[in-house]
């Protein structure tokens, strides 16, 4: 016979009513299971990346990591990649939306653990870290300079020279003073006008070196391996210590939340927020899409657009991939009946106390504000409201609940 409880009651009779329900245990061992899959215990080596054979690389990444921090590639001189992904915020910025040359539309993400990803920015226009690389160089709002200038500021220094010859056996062809300042086939009017006086194969050297400046990134970054935290230490404590020992590192509050963020039926936390990086990497339409104003964004409707156009995308030239290797873009949804239309990629649960605000607009400050926004029948911030969320209702304390269990991912 199933209780039929007063939503005020105390969190510590649910306990209890949990505890009796289940002998001596406060989880059971389905449960157990489930949190041992969240914790990174779970997650295994970084994947394999068959678009970059340099993608595990030491001198690449070493390549990588100065250009990650070398302010000379924008066009100013006064932004670097770190300028947005700075480490002692989890590489994110603090901001609700980014600020490159100018103010960006959308949130950064933490790079901690992103090698484990699949698809790139909040809406997936890019299927490989080193192709989400290139963007920030020649987007408008964030370096504001073209894939001409930055060859031209790799190769005027010397150590860069000397790494990429090692690397990539080769230095280019290219005759660097024959070169306009700047020039691209993205941006201003002016850069676009100087790529096409330049002859076809002057822009496949280009933009073959410009990938290759990626992929060092891309070695880089992927050596930003998740760091544990508390509840990682916790579920290691409860499979080789016991339930009461592991019990004793947390708080009621945050153990409780737990059985919560696991109760598929109560909260859905699961569907989308799961695996040690507490991500599924697919994206889901929450209400947040803006279609129509100044702040307007369709999330995963374009992306996927994007990411099929890009001549940087696995089955592209520049890809060291065969196309056997290519099942995410070669098997992706194009369904006009999936729900894109405000889809925006799910982000990971882990390190929230240095990556907010959050959403990909970064219109919430706190955890409380997030975990209401899951709970409410009507987001006043968006107009829509064709989501995937069903009837989800949570008292204030389950939401204190699942916060303190949130926080144990810091």
């Amino acid at each position: 016979m199933t209780a039929i409880l007063p939503r005020t009651f105390s969190g510590i009779f649910l306990v209890f009513l949990s505890i009796a329900a289940s002998g001596d245990d406060f989880f059971s061992e389905r449960e157990v299971r489930i949190l041992e899959s969240l914790s990174l215990s779970a997650l295994g080596p970084v994947p394999e990346s068959p678009s970059n054979r340099i993608a595990d690389h030491p001198v690449a990444a070493i390549l990588g990591k100065s250009i990650f921090f070398d302010s000379r590639f924008s066009l100013d001189g006064t932004l670097s990649c770190a300028s947005c992904h700075q480490p002692d915020k989890a590489f994110s910025d603090g901001l609700a939306l980014a600020q490159g040359m100018e103010r960006t539309g959308r949130n950064t993400p933490t790079l901690l653990g992103v090698a484990y990803q699949q698809w790139f920015y909040w809406d997936g226009r890019r299927d490989s870290l080193w192709s989400q690389a290139l963007i920030p160089f020649e987007a408008p709002s964030e370096m504001a300079t073209s894939r001409v200038g930055v060859i031209k500021t790799f190769f005027e220094d010397e150590n860069y020279r000397k790494l990429y010859k090692e690397i990539f056996g080769i230095l280019s062809n290219i005759v660097l003073a024959d070169l306009p300042d700047q020039a691209s086939p993205l941006g201003p009017l002016a850069y676009q006008n100087e790529w096409y006086r330049l002859p076809r194969h002057v822009h496949d050297d280009i933009n073959r070196i410009f990938s290759n400046i990626g992929k060092a990134i891309a070695a880089f970054e992927r050596t930003l391996a998740p760091p544990s935290t508390k509840f990682d230490e916790f579920v290691k404590v409860l499979r080789h210590e016991g339930e009461s020992r592991a019990l004793e590192q947390v708080t009621q509050k945050a153990a409780d939340g737990m059985k919560l963020f696991m109760n598929i039926d109560k909260t859905q936390c699961l569907r989308c927020h799961n695996g040690p990086m507490l991500t599924n990497g697919g994206f889901h339409n929450i209400g947040t899409g803006i279609f129509r104003g100044s702040n307007m964004d369709f999330g995963r409707l374009f992306g996927l657009q994007a990411v099929l156009l890009d001549e940087f995308n696995c089955l592209g030239k520049y890809s060291d991939a065969v196309e056997q290797d290519c099942d995410a873009i070669n098997y992706i949804n194009k369904d006009s009946h999936q729900p894109l239309r405000g889809a925006f990629k799910t982000p990971t649960l882990r390190y929230l106390e240095k990556t907010k605000p959050y959403f990909h607009d970064g219109r919430f400050n706190s955890l409380i504000e997030v975990i209401g926004h899951y709970s409410s029948k009507k987001d006043v911030n968006t107009v829509n409201q064709n989501t995937e969320i069903e009837g989800i209702e949570l008292n204030q304390l389950e939401i204190e609940q699942l916060v303190e269990f949130v926080e144990l991912l810091n």
